[in-house]
């Protein structure tokens, strides 16, 4: 796989290409430079185009092995001689002349491989010795396994997903006189195929109701002609296609009939296939299963796609059960360790099947058996290539273009289990060098697509939706996928996972000095009390070292970072998760840094030393994060970085004075600007125009280090702050004010400040007055309001006349002096969801919320049992009308949660109601 490719193309990119380039060179090296990425895109073009024709011939997979290598290679050589002139404040002329020189090499290696590349072509083409196969054969082998078992077990019993078997069913027979087609999507092995036969085969309804029941099997490289042979029941492949065509039209014509098209992976194969069904359809059905869901919203009918889920623990136990316990008769004291076995197999029936296929093989079972599967459960299933869950997983992989492969490997950086930022991973992708370069279209954009992608794929799993951009804010991969991603990255030379006490063979990874070499990126968890060092992770004598990650949970121990040279090329490093005690003056030697992530509590000694480090040098930086406890920091350079998009630092570090004047175009996130509740003049924003996240601690005397000169009385005679520059933000969607915890209450009065296109704002322990609400709900684009900790104060919230015209999502946390709240459905008209969290004295829910019919949640969390009446009051009554689509969602902070609990059940109770308890000791 040519990540390489991408990656040179992205670093070229970076470098001398974008608008604001790191390195500006003359018309006639640019010129060169353009030549060199357009006969990189055509080996890229080549590289693409024999993935998908599977062309297996030698020339052709050895140019492909020696593409990969060169561009390694051409990349690092020019990452070399930039880093010479980066590190040089006054580069002298013989830097350049050696960059030219290089880039003219790496040009004419590329222009060898391209004619090369010609040459097959036209000899294939004189010879016809490269006749790209017709499917995949490694595919096929699958497809036949699956089949065959498929047709030699009869029985095979669909566990779980019954209400999605009676939904579809009864979406077939329904009275419908249109074609519907419905679609089943989900990621390979997750059971699509087995409810398709089993809505496919139910006689009861379904064969008596179509007069025409056939099946197809598409696969990936689709063949029409056997499709419609498939269809027809034929085994005459030698009739023309159109010939096909024509008599399955016939064969349909006047006939309800029902078509299931199982894993078909392309809009082209089902427009295909769709141009020979009949247009007189008299009610008839197609199902249709694929993991693309891109595939799925093309073909369906309205409302008609359904995704699959994983089974739970009692569905995966049934699963299991019946295809070990029922048919080997095991002794009972094998299920406690059965129990264990499906625990780990996280819900995917084809591990289960796989992994219950393995045991009940066994002619004498024995527990200490079944105990070692326990114990080598994850090795077992995901590391063995003949194993059939790693088969479809890899038909699922395979089946990505080169850019998304390297997206998903990236995954196994990232701990098993694990919620993973959507935000965060995408400022690594960027940083990585990942993501092609698309016009007219933000990086940010561009990767949040490739995200998207990997979902429609069924390879990436959706955790948890933004509550005001309907994008998604943290995804995971499922276990099994993420052991497939380490592997597959181990493979591809991407990834060097480090486990605790360096036991990487947990994994399955290698560790020799040649496969550490090999490896671009590493990642480490290991527990130690040595000084953390990238470089020994590679040999002595490589540049390739691109990434350095450390995820091991925060220790409390402060400890010191080594770098050594053979670092000299990282993009990324983060080790906030390593506590720090001084950072070494060589990190600003590492000038193709694009991410960095520290933690550090500088002491006394360690300040000055600090604030002298030269930050201009990192000109390629574009995310920043530093965690931890300053004593004294001024980053006044850092904001001046030119290639500079996410800027994050703890409170009291970032000031109103180190806003710049200069125009910093890139900058799309800043967080925490430290502002002091007075000051003389409002702060300058002209310097940041295009930034979209924005957060704002506003500090009062005690927290303004820098201002210790003055007086307090000097200081309470200045005028309070005025941040009216935020108007001219146009950019800005979320905006986030907080004070520190121990402040004393802020007297700053709330403004009129805020720019029209915000459409999510925060407060956190800013004690405004209720009445200041006023200037909030006019804010026209504003969809989300968390107010956190005494944001607002007083004991009555009176929310009357019309407001807050796009809100969808309403927060209200830790407000202990709010005890009255009245509200008109008129000020929040459509409202989705509300969530209110330790409001110790508000004992009624307010009745006007009922009245508003979007309401679809509400969320109430450490709150007194007399409000949570009034919203179950306020839920019934909505039913009482007809209108059942609002939750409410309960966590008791009763002394004896368990009563309210049993009460519910002993009522009956229907309302839709969910209880959670939370015992205080």
């Amino acid at each position: 796989m040519a990540i390489s490719l991408v990656t040179l193309l992205n670093t070229i990119d970076f470098h001398f290409l974008q608008p604001l380039p790191c390195l500006s060179v003359d018309d006639r090296e640019i010129i060169m430079i353009r030549s060199l990425c357009k006969k990189l895109r055509f080996l890229q073009a080549f590289l693409e185009d024999s993935q998908k024709k599977n062309i297996n011939c030698p020339a052709w997979r050895g140019l492909e092995t020696e593409i990969r290598d060169v561009a390694a290679e051409a990349e690092s050589k020019i990452e070399l001689e930039l880093y010479q002139l980066y590190n040089e404040e006054d580069a002298p002329v013989e830097p350049y002349q050696s960059l030219h020189q290089t880039l003219q090499q790496v040009t004419r290696d590329i222009e060898s491989l391209e004619g090369r590349i010609i040459q097959i072509q036209i000899e294939s083409n004189r010879n016809h010795s490269v006749e790209p196969p017709r499917r995949n054969a490694a595919i096929e082998n699958i497809k036949a396994d699956c089949s065959s078992k498929r047709s030699s077990e009869p029985n095979n019993v669909m566990v779980g997903c019954d209400d999605e078997f009676e939904t579809i069913k009864h979406k077939l027979i329904s009275d419908s006189k249109n074609l519907e087609v419905i679609s089943i999507t989900g990621m390979g092995g997750i059971g699509k195929t087995t409810l398709a036969q089993r809505v496919y085969k139910d006689e009861a309804a379904i064969a008596s109701y179509f007069d025409i029941r056939a099946w197809t099997t598409v696969s990936q490289e689709h063949n029409l002609r056997e499709i419609l042979c498939d269809l027809l029941g034929s085994n005459d492949t030698n009739l023309d296609v159109s010939h096909l065509e024509s008599k399955l039209r016939q064969k349909l014509l006047g006939q309800r009939y029902l078509i299931v098209i199982d894993d078909i992976w392309s809009i082209q194969a089902w427009d295909a296939i769709h141009r020979c069904f009949p247009e007189e359809d008299f009610r008839s059905r197609i199902l249709l299963t694929t993991q693309l869901k891109q595939v799925a919203n093309y073909v369906s009918s309205g409302n008609n796609l359904y995704s699959m889920r994983l089974l739970n623990l009692d569905e995966s136990w049934d699963l299991f059960y019946k295809r070990v316990f029922v048919e080997k008769r095991f002794p009972l004291e094998f299920e406690k360790v059965g129990r264990c076995i499906v625990e780990k197999c996280q819900g995917l029936p084809l591990t289960i099947i796989v992994v219950a296929g393995l045991l009940s093989s066994s002619n004498k079972p024995s527990l200490n058996q079944w105990e070692n599967v326990v114990a080598n459960l994850d090795p077992l299933l995901n590391t063995d290539p003949e194993m059939k869950c790693s088969k479809i997983l890899s038909l699922s992989y395979n089946h990505l273009p080169l850019h998304l492969k390297t997206c998903f490997l990236y995954f196994g950086i990232f701990s098993e289990d694990e919620a993973i930022k959507v935000k965060e991973l995408i400022k690594l992708w960027i940083a990585e060098g990942f993501l092609k370069i698309e016009l007219n279209k933000s990086m940010e954009d561009v990767a949040y697509d490739y995200l998207q992608d990997l979902v429609d794929r069924s390879l990436v799993q959706i955790d948890k939706w933004s509550c005001f951009d309907n994008k998604i804010k943290y995804c995971k991969l499922h276990d099994v996928l993420h052991s497939f991603s380490l592997r597959e990255a181990q493979r591809a030379k991407l990834l060097f996972v480090i486990k605790g006490n360096n036991n990487v063979h947990e994994l399955g990874l290698a560790t020799s000095s040649s496969d550490r070499k090999a490896c671009c990126r590493v990642v480490s968890d290991q527990l130690s009390n040595e000084p953390i060092n990238p470089s020994r992770y590679t040999s002595h004598t490589s540049h390739e070292l691109r990434s350095f990650q450390y995820h091991q949970g925060i220790g409390i121990y402060y400890r010191k970072f080594i770098i050594l040279p053979n670092s000299k090329l990282l993009r990324v490093l983060d080790i906030r998760q390593y506590r720090l005690n001084d950072l070494p003056r060589e990190i600003e030697d590492l000038v193709h840094l694009r991410y960095l992530a520290l933690r550090i509590r500088l002491k006394t000694q360690y300040t000055i030393a600090f604030i002298d480090h030269q930050w201009c040098k990192l000109r390629c930086l574009q995310t920043i994060i530093i965690d931890g406890c300053w004593p004294c920091f001024s980053p006044n350079n850092i904001l001046g970085m030119p290639q500079i998009r996410h800027v994050h630092f703890s409170k009291r570090t970032l000031h109103h004075f180190h806003l710049l004047k200069l125009v910093q175009e890139n900058l799309q996130t800043l967080s925490w600007l430290s502002l002091p509740h007075r000051l003389r003049t409002e702060p300058d924003f002209k310097g940041i125009p295009n930034v979209k996240e924005l957060g704002i601690q506003l500090m009062d005397y005690k927290d303004c280090y820098d201002m210790h000169s003055l007086s307090k009385e000097t200081w309470d005679l200045l005028p309070p702050i005025s941040m009216e520059g935020l108007l001219k933000l146009n950019q800005l969607e979320n905006l986030k004010f907080k004070t520190n915890q121990w402040s004393p209450i802020c007297d700053i009065k709330l403004q009129k400040v805020f720019p029209p296109n915000l459409k999510k704002l925060t407060f956190k322990r800013t004690y405004f007055s209720w009445e200041d609400m006023t200037i909030i709900h006019t804010l026209p684009n504003l969809e989300v309001l968390k107010l956190r900790y005494n944001a607002f104060c007083g004991p009555e919230w009176k929310a009357t006349g019309n407001g807050f015209c796009k809100l969808k999502y309403l927060e209200v946390t830790g407000h202990s002096t709010l005890e009255h709240w009245s509200v008109d459905a008129d000020h929040f008209p459509i409202l989705e969801c509300i969530f209110l969290n330790d409001c110790d004295h508000l004992v009624e829910f307010p009745t006007g919320f009922g009245e508003i019919n979007t309401l679809q949640l509400i969320h109430l969390k450490h709150c007194s049992s007399s409000l949570v009446t009034s919203a179950k009051n306020i839920q019934e009554d909505r039913r009482d009308f007809g209108d059942d689509k609002l939750v409410l969602r309960v966590f008791y902070t009763l002394p004896e949660p368990k009563v309210e609990i049993e009460r519910g059940r002993s009522q009956g109770d229907k309302t839709g109601t969910v209880y959670m308890s939370v015992m205080y000791l």
